[in-house]
């Protein structure tokens, strides 16, 4: 009998503390669903914010070369690219300039020197811009014409200009650049600028006329010759002299420039040779000449004709 009461004593007293606890609970949900409600669980208590990735481009605006040029001691040329980069601040990259046929058929490298990942004659120079946009008037490359690959003989080629990422893949194409080219033993050549001459000019006591010359020889670094200009009559008869130091070999009125130039690609901005009227050996008299100007070898073999000019002396 004690224990019945005892029992219902028990859950009375429980039914007291858990009924404000279940409360309790009901109205900490409630809270908790409302406010969930209110901030979906995929959003934050601000505004989300949406940044758009722009992929880096390029534009390109010119390309130039220089040919025949010497850097670390071997000769080739140097490509001159001016573009602009977009989008690419901090991101590495490379001008890339790859070397073809005038066809499209990729050169094949042979050393892996100057190579693109599937073995082809490629150039590559590293950039990294500062800026969003980036300028550069005059990014500079430099090609062996060794590093070409190819047996001797004269090419038509092209080149291929990219910027690509640095880890490969293209940002943008640039250009195409056709050119030619001779493999093999380069013979020397020279480009004829002009030529001008001051009269009646004293020189060590005499009087006479000095010639200048304007020219750029190629191809004869270490190869000594001459600049040399002969005298003749219009129509093409030598001027003759037996004086040895204004004659050529077959006698013909001469003065020689020496020649012996230090690089591939020479530059003679005003080559100058003095000739006495004396050694003209003509009697009184007007008469129309001509000097008849050339590069040649040291043995006297012609190199290149550059120009004949006439001229009125009056003795």
């Amino acid at each position: 009998m004690n224990l019945a009461v005892n029992f219902w004593h028990i859950v009375k007293k429980a039914n007291q503390n858990l009924l404000p606890a279940l409360l309790s609970l009901v109205l900490l949900t409630t809270a908790a669903a409302a406010k969930t409600a209110a901030h979906p669980a995929n959003e934050s208590s601000s505004a989300a914010t949406t940044r758009t990735v722009v992929d880096p481009s390029a534009t390109f605006e010119k390309i130039w070369v220089d040919y025949d040029i010497t850097q670390g001691g071997v000769t080739g040329m140097r490509i001159h690219v001016k573009f602009k980069v977009y989008d690419m601040k901090g991101l590495a990259g490379y001008v890339a300039i790859y070397f073809q046929k005038s066809d499209g058929t990729a050169l094949q490298d042979s050393n892996g020197k100057f190579d693109s990942a599937d073995g082809t004659v490629a150039l590559y120079k590293e950039i990294t811009p500062g800026y969003d946009t980036t300028a550069y008037e005059d990014y500079q490359l430099f090609m062996p014409y060794t590093e070409l690959d190819l047996a001797d003989g004269d090419y038509t080629l092209k080149m291929d200009v990219d910027v690509i990422y640095k880890e490969g893949g293209l940002i943008q194409h640039l250009t195409f650049k056709d050119f030619t080219y001779n493999q093999g033993e380069k013979k020397p050549s020279v480009e004829f600028s002009r030529a001008w001459v001051d009269y009646d000019i004293m020189q060590g006591g005499v009087k006479g006329m000095r010639v200048h010359a304007n020219f750029t020889v190629n191809n004869m670094k270490g190869i000594p010759g001459y600049l040399g200009v002969y005298f003749q009559k219009k129509g093409g008869i030598k001027l003759l002299t037996n004086n040895t130091a204004y004659a050529s070999k077959e006698g013909q009125v001469t003065v020689y420039f020496t020649l012996n130039p230090g690089y591939e690609r020479t530059v003679y901005e005003d080559a100058q040779v003095f000739i006495p009227y004396s050694e003209f050996n003509l009697p009184k008299g007007t008469y129309n000449l001509q000097y008849d100007m050339d590069v040649i070898y040291k043995n006297g073999d012609l190199i290149q004709h550059l120009t004949l000019e006439d001229f009125v002396y009056t003795k």
